[in-house]
């Protein structure tokens, strides 16, 4: 796993506004560059395109958001023209998602879309209100409040009840839950 330095939400929300600025009058760079971010896909010093240690062709990129592959190039040379984005998409790494095979693995898994991502304490309400009921959570993966649509995916141990989903939807800053097994 690469070095990565532990950087505050602020600065990283900072550097996103940058990227809002360096892509701003080019719309399809910005779609290239979200989902890089998005999917944890590292640009190499070189320009290579990798998840994990699997190289990913620009093409293959370009296909999955119907793209020409020039776009996808165009992006990551500006990426990596701009120090504080290279620093960013240098590093990235991508992860193993439980989100949807939890049913496969017999176990609980709940989607929180959130009144306003940027709200302070909604993990710690949703998994308080797990933990007190015995359940282990395996796996919370959330977006970047900078994302439009920001959710959060909670993986349990097994599937919440339906008593705790609504004490979850009880939560300040909690819109919606969806169980997702």
């Amino acid at each position: 796993m690469p070095n990565f330095d532990v950087t505050s939400s602020v600065e990283i929300s900072q550097e996103m506004l940058n990227m809002e600025n360096i892509f701003y009058r080019r719309k399809s760079q910005r779609k290239v560059a979200e989902f890089l971010l998005r999917r944890g896909i590292r640009i190499s010093d070189e320009g290579k395109l990798f998840s994990g240690e699997i190289e990913i062709s620009n093409a293959a990129i370009a296909r999955a958001l119907d793209l020409d592959r020039r776009v996808v190039t165009a992006t990551v040379d500006a990426i990596l023209a701009e120090p504080k984005l290279r620093r960013i998409f240098t590093r990235l790494d991508s992860t193993l998602l439980l989100r949807d095979v939890a049913p496969e693995l017999n176990f609980g898994a709940i989607e929180i879309i959130p009144t306003d991502a940027s709200s302070k304490g909604i993990i710690a309400g949703v998994t308080r209100i797990i933990a007190d009921a015995g359940i282990s959570v395996r796996q919370i993966i959330t977006d970047d409040p900078m994302f439009k649509n920001a959710e959060m995916t909670v993986v349990t141990e097994k599937p919440i009840p339906r008593d705790l989903i609504d004490r979850i939807l009880e939560l300040p800053g909690i819109k919606k839950v969806i169980v997702l097994n």
